[in-house]
């Protein structure tokens, strides 16, 4: 069972001898993926570049211009840079599901999941203790979290601030006396 200030370096992630793993949380969050947008516009620029070497192609073959076999030598063109632009989406497609696997596992790692899993039980507890007394887990929440809060809050301040020193106070001497007479004129 995790505790102390293990569960705080979990849940926070965080690792001093490295400052890159600061922002591991920000690289898995801002993942680049290419849009739909640039798949058009890669499959165009593709389909454009190869097919114009079928479209000079033809001629040299002896092709008439719209014949049929004009027709399959284009339709061939265009299955070929459809191929290709397939194998260069999937690679971009691959490199992408590597980043994401790198950023995951640098996130998530073993530490990380096993505070993961005492928050899920802790949780599990609170609720079965909450429905065995016939009250709401949320509600509690809400109602506790304010309470422990102040509490929290009290404890930091009195154990930050310096102890206050009482004031020194000095007693003069006793005047000297023969009776007590003296003392009550």
């Amino acid at each position: 069972m995790l505790f102390g200030e293990e569960v705080v370096l979990i849940l926070d992630s965080l690792s001093n001898e490295n400052p890159d793993t600061a922002s591991k949380w920000e690289k898995l969050s801002e993942m680049q993926f290419i849009t739909v947008r640039h798949m058009i516009f890669i499959m165009l620029i593709l389909e454009t570049l190869i097919q114009i070497p079928f479209i000079w192609l033809a001629p040299t073959l002896g092709l008439e211009t719209f014949s049929s076999p004009w027709w399959l030598l284009q339709f061939a063109g265009v299955v070929m840079a459809t191929n290709i632009g397939a194998v260069v989406l999937a690679i971009i497609a691959q490199d992408a599901a590597n980043k994401i696997g790198s950023s995951q596992s640098e996130a998530f790692t073993v530490d990380f999941m096993e505070g993961i899993e005492t928050l899920t039980q802790i949780m599990a507890t609170l609720e079965e203790t909450a429905s065995q007394r016939g009250e709401n887990l949320s509600d509690q929440i809400n109602e506790l979290i304010p309470l422990y809060y102040d509490l929290g809050l009290s404890y930091v301040r009195t154990h930050n601030t310096p102890a206050v020193q009482p004031p020194k106070i000095e007693v003069s001497p006793a005047a000297e006396y023969d009776s007590e007479d003296e003392l009550f004129s």
